[in-house]
């Protein structure tokens, strides 16, 4: 069965048609809407919400084109914003879409039946989604043992540590954020990202010239790479950041933060590494219903 999602995150509004049946994906979009800025204010801004529903409108007359009527969700910027509501309706009464506002237990859900269906489904996983606003812990086999949903994020933290340069003030944030929870995490086999941060680091470790979801699926980043490549991006210059390869146009302004985020993660954790998928909280979305 043809279905289509539309994933309005803090930083990007993405697209996905998938066969749900044969869990073949038959187009995935993605474009930087960013309707998370300024989401630490409490406020949607109205040029945010203006170039997100342009994009909303896009997908859906795409999604219409191949069948099917697209369904869609928000995360942390949207679920937090004081006037949501308003963005709500702007987008119903624009394009017919309607607008599930889903909250960080199930963003955590979704992150993991998403991240997990290209996986072995018999060892015990750690899924880190790294979003703008917020990120999502999901430990689990088959069913879910463990998740929650921490206030950190590639946008976030950039509007509050980073345009201030204050990297020690994001490290020990993340510390103070995720320190109380490291017990209810550990003892996991895998260790999967998903989320535009991580992909985007794959993407950059193998310095890719085109994104190739094919390879960026199950690479294995190494944590010593993550800090090689979080010192490089911290001693870039903005047009040096934008030549980047590998880097998606548009990351170029919160990559260090999402960059730093996972580092501390993965230290906090004893990692080594962390596996990257390719599929996230779009794909679970989709295929949730199917279960």
């Amino acid at each position: 069965m043809i279905k289509a999602a539309i994933d309005i995150g803090t930083n990007s509004t993405r697209l996905l048609i998938m066969d749900t049946v044969s869990r073949k994906r038959i187009l995935k979009r993605v474009a930087i809407t960013r309707i998370g800025e300024g989401v630490d204010r409490g406020f949607l801004k109205d040029e945010a919400m203006e170039r997100t529903l342009k994009v909303i409108k896009e997908y859906a007359d795409e999604a219409k084109g191949y069948g099917c009527d697209p369904r869609a969700f928000g995360t942390s910027a949207v679920r937090d914003a004081k006037n949501k509501e308003e963005f709500l309706r702007l987008v119903k009464d624009a394009t017919g879409v309607g607008i599930d506002v889903i909250d960080g237990d199930t963003e955590a859900e979704l992150g993991f039946i998403g991240a997990s269906a290209l996986f072995p489904q018999d060892e015990i996983k750690l899924v880190v989604d790294i979003g703008g606003g917020s990120t999502e812990f999901i430990k689990g086999r088959g069913d879910i043992l463990n998740k929650f949903s921490l206030g950190m994020g590639s946008v976030r933290f950039t509007e509050r540590f980073i345009i201030n340069d204050n990297m020690y003030g994001l490290y020990k944030e993340v510390e103070n954020l995720l320190k109380p929870h490291l017990g209810d995490i550990k003892d996991a086999v895998r260790i999967i990202g998903i989320g535009g941060t991580i992909t985007s680091l794959a993407a950059v470790s193998m310095e890719l010239d085109e994104y190739d979801e094919s390879k960026v699926q199950g690479y294995y980043l190494k944590t010593v790479d993550i800090k090689k490549i979080r010192h490089k991006f911290y001693e870039m210059s903005p047009d040096e950041m934008r030549r980047v390869k590998g880097l998606q146009r548009g990351r170029e302004d919160i990559i260090l933060a999402g960059t730093a985020i996972l580092e501390k993660c993965l230290d906090l954790l004893k990692a080594d590494g962390i596996y990257v998928s390719d599929w996230d909280n779009l794909e679970g979305y989709l295929l949730r219903e199917e279960k």
